[in-house]
């Protein structure tokens, strides 16, 4: 009787029932990540899940930090994923998220494959609310996180992309679902140009990127404008002027936080990672 007993609890470990089972921290196989979870998980409580997901040359730590979603585990908000991309020939890391960025040696990996397989393994064995899968990435991780929006709406309820572009081709983007999308970008961005057709990487641009997501999810064609919020430590007043699409449905919001005078990497203040969160929350799939 005790043998059948200790083997019960074996065989649930293994498959990481039970919110006191043993569960994996480390995912990803040969490009392996570890999972960041609160000290303690509150019983019978289901976690929203962050994707963080680096700039070109960046890394999956420096960019949770950045990004000050490091915090949230510790903070027993949330667990939080930030894995890094494929190195280049130079060493530095890169996603395949678009023709436009920033596989340029075209090694050709496939981070979608990647990318889903964490999320569904984390899924799979710890207590996420499937409502609240959230991907956040910059620059070039921005435009990973528009392609993950496009090939991976079954798992994902929205993302927001800082100084990313949507898709270059619109066409190749079928999302099964909609997706809440928020667009963040300095209109001094040098690197990624807030415009469409500029000079830097992207041709999509901010505007441009949330045009093609408006169609995508059904949205109508004007946007209104929100207060204007203060997140970028380095330029006095509120910079930052935010925009809802029009006639959005229910799980397919589209905004545009339009940071005027802010580069490819804003100095952002104590503001910007609550109300960042905030967004997130308030776009959980209903």
């Amino acid at each position: 009787m005790l043998l059948r007993a200790l083997l019960a609890v074996v065989v649930l470990a293994a498959c990481g029932g039970g919110d006191d089972a043993p569960r994996p921290l480390t995912f990803g196989g040969d490009r392996p990540v570890d999972l960041k979870v609160p000290p303690t998980l509150t019983e019978g409580r289901r976690y929203p899940l962050y994707l963080v997901l680096h700039g070109f040359g960046a890394s999956g730590f420096g960019q949770a930090a950045y990004l000050g979603v490091s915090g949230l585990p510790a903070a027993n908000e949330a667990l939080v994923l930030a894995p890094d991309g494929t190195p280049n020939s130079a060493g530095r890391l890169f996603w395949n998220a678009d023709s436009a960025c920033c596989d340029f040696e075209n090694q050709g990996p496939d981070d979608v494959a990647y990318l889903g397989g964490l999320l569904e393994d984390v899924i799979e064995t710890w207590p996420v609310d499937p409502d609240e899968v959230y991907v956040v990435g910059h620059s070039n991780g921005g435009f990973m996180a528009y392609r993950l929006a496009c090939e991976r709406a079954d798992v994902i309820a929205a993302i927001a992309s800082l100084a990313g572009n949507a898709s270059s081709n619109a066409a190749t983007c079928q999302p099964v679902r909609e997706v809440n999308v928020l667009q963040i970008h300095g209109t001094a961005d040098a690197t990624v140009p807030y415009a469409a057709g500029g000079s830097g990487v992207g041709t999509v641009g901010a505007e441009g990127s949330v045009m093609q997501w408006g169609a995508h999810n059904g949205c109508g064609t004007t946007r209104t404008d929100g207060a204007p919020l203060d997140l970028e430590a380095g330029i006095p007043g509120a910079e930052t002027h935010p925009h809802s699409t029009s006639g959005c449905p229910a799980n397919g919001a589209v905004d545009l936080w339009e940071m005027q005078g802010a580069g490819h990497i804003p100095n952002f203040g104590p503001t910007f990672t609550p109300t960042l969160v905030q967004w997130f929350t308030d776009h959980r799939r209903s």
